[in-house]
């Protein structure tokens, strides 16, 4: 078996390297799958969500009790507000992994290019120094 060189170890590192972006983008791939998976739940529980405030507002102004319309009112403003959180964080890591798979896509693509300017020095150089031996 014969020796590591240096060229062996570089081009080991420069593929170990696109083999780990390559896991990452498939890492986030599976988390668009999920998010979205997620964002069809959500969708549902809005949208039940919504219904029952407005049955319980309605209800509320129907059982004529101030105390139980105040309680509503408070309880309906939660739930519209935490829906509205909901929505905002939602977006921020949507965002995020966006800009996540942009990056590790972008950063393939430089690296798959300077692999193969690397690998065509290599290459030029060994030939060169194969030809100048022989």
């Amino acid at each position: 078996m014969r020796k590591t060189t240096l060229i062996d170890d570089a081009l080991s590192l420069t593929m170990g390297t696109t083999g780990v972006l390559f896991e990452l983008g498939s890492t986030v791939e599976i988390d668009y799958e999920i998010d979205a998976l997620d964002d069809a739940r959500r969708d549902e529980y809005i949208k039940t969500s919504k219904e029952a405030i407005e049955r319980l507002q309605k209800f509320a102004e129907q059982f004529n009790d101030k105390t139980f319309y105040n309680w509503v009112k408070r309880y309906t403003n939660f739930l519209k507000a935490d829906l509205e959180k909901q929505l905002y964080y939602e977006d921020l890591s949507d965002q995020l992994r966006d800009k996540l798979y942009k990056n590790i896509t972008n950063k393939k693509e430089q690296l798959r290019n300077e692999n193969h300017s690397f690998e065509q020095k290599l290459f030029q150089k060994s030939f060169k120094e194969s030809r100048d031996v022989g």
